[in-house]
């Protein structure tokens, strides 16, 4: 009788840990499923949203808006990205149709020109930033904007901004402003690496800074005549060049 309730209590023993194994193995097969679903690809796109290049220092957060880091003066010359894969068109119009999302609404342009992250982006990562973008709470708003940069430069047109600049009267006041709000990110900290200071390495002129305020160079963007008007580019032109050291 000892026998046989020594053995049932052994077989009990014995299927309450198997039990207990099963659903151990069910658990974490359930946490691998969600960490490689929505909610994995959110968390790894806003990672990714957050990353830092290695290269230039740079990161997306520094630009761009998710809603949360509106903080960074920066932030308000480029596109949120708030619902930005659901958008028709990106990247001043360049993106559009099926390939906003396919080029994670332009996050892939971003990626080689502006980060340098020396590597392709992967259709994986491509996806996570799509789902962070496509989780922000916020009204989906279209971003097509006015540049002579892209898809080719237009010199002609920038000839005659900067003769048109170059007569207006500048306001060192708002140039000191808008600097501070967009170049100062770049050019006045130690943020972003391998850029020269405006005021101390830039042997320059009102023409070189309106060519990189409508074209960009290297990984500085370029900036749309909605975000910086050509007002603005003379203003800032002024600052720069009255606080250059000689």
């Amino acid at each position: 009788m000892k026998k046989l309730l020594y053995t049932v209590l052994c077989l009990s023993l014995l299927v309450f840990s198997c039990q207990k194994k099963d659903e151990k193995t069910d658990a974490n097969k359930d946490g691998k499923k969600e960490n490689s679903g929505t909610g994995g690809l959110v968390s790894k796109g806003k990672e990714l949203f957050y990353q830092s290049s290695n290269l230039t220092g740079l990161k997306c957060a520094d630009c761009h808006s998710d809603g949360s880091n509106n903080d960074k003066s920066n932030t308000k010359y480029f596109s949120d990205v708030i619902g930005a894969s659901k958008r028709t068109s990106v990247y001043s119009g360049m993106i559009t149709g099926d390939d906003v999302k396919r080029k994670g609404a332009g996050a892939s342009v971003c990626w080689d020109t502006y980060l340098k992250m020396g590597r392709p982006v992967s259709q994986e990562e491509i996806d996570a930033l799509n789902a962070y973008f496509e989780s922000l709470g916020g009204e989906v708003k279209e971003s097509k904007y006015t540049s002579i940069a892209i898809p080719t430069q237009n010199k002609s047109k920038l000839k005659d901004d900067q003769v048109k600049i170059a007569s207006l009267t500048p306001d060192i006041v708002n140039g000191e402003k808008k600097f501070k709000e967009t170049c100062g990110f770049c050019h006045g900290g130690k943020t972003v690496k391998h850029v020269p200071s405006l005021f101390e390495d830039f042997d320059g002129n009102l023409k070189s800074i309106v060519y990189h305020i409508r074209f960009g160079a290297k990984f500085m963007p370029f900036y749309s005549y909605e975000k910086l008007t050509d007002q603005d580019a003379a203003d800032i032109s002024e600052y720069i060049l009255k606080n250059q050291k000689k």
